[in-house]
């Protein structure tokens, strides 16, 4: 993720959860305009989504999915993608990339 940082603050969060989102099958995307030239990413699962290795392993599929699409993204958002379950991620980010009219 050569042009993204992570969403570390909890006022950054909540500011990106007031912005746009889109709920797919299997994650959640979450998106707000921010005052950069660059992209923020935050990534979001729940311990009802398994323990802890499911967990990273899940957060490493969403970040991964993020980064060979980076590309194509615009430019100057904040991100959140919310994890449910493990398959079918990279599609339905990708998706919700196409439905919020990111993708170049």
């Amino acid at each position: 993720m050569k042009n993204t940082q992570s969403l570390k603050l909890n006022r950054d969060f909540r500011r990106a959860y007031k912005g746009d989102n889109f709920v797919g099958g299997y994650t959640v995307v979450y998106i707000k305009k921010n005052k950069y030239q660059f992209n923020r990413l935050g990534l979001r699962v729940g311990k009802a989504t398994g323990k802890a290795v499911t967990r990273n392993r899940l957060k490493r599929l969403m970040r991964e999915s993020y980064r060979l699409m980076e590309d194509d993204i615009e430019k100057g958002y904040d991100f959140i993608i919310v994890g449910k379950t493990q398959s079918q991620i990279q599609g339905d980010i990708r998706f919700a990339m196409r439905k919020l009219g990111l993708i170049k």
